[in-house]
């Protein structure tokens, strides 16, 4: 989406799950932009700024919480990431 990686900015921890993730978000525009020949991919800087932003303040909080958890969760996408 040429949106930046959860965590590439500094913070809350996020950094270690990289871009790994991936995750429905449900988002309502009073005027969408959409891409492609299907038109079947939102599109807009603005809407992809303000999901990452969300998601990465949340997932920040939640790595926080539950850093055992989160620990499992970045051992599980680095070993994913070294099988491809």
């Amino acid at each position: 989406m040429g949106a930046r990686p959860l965590g590439s900015a500094g913070g809350s921890g996020t950094g270690r799950f990289g871009g790994s993730l991936t995750a429905v978000v449900s988002v309502k525009l009073d005027h969408p932009e959409f891409l492609g020949p299907i038109r079947g991919r939102l599109g807009g800087a603005e809407v992809r700024a303000c999901v990452g932003e969300a998601v990465q303040e949340h997932l920040g909080a939640w790595s926080e919480k539950h850093p055992d958890r989160a620990a499992a969760m970045a051992g599980r996408i680095i070993r994913d990431r070294h099988r491809e």
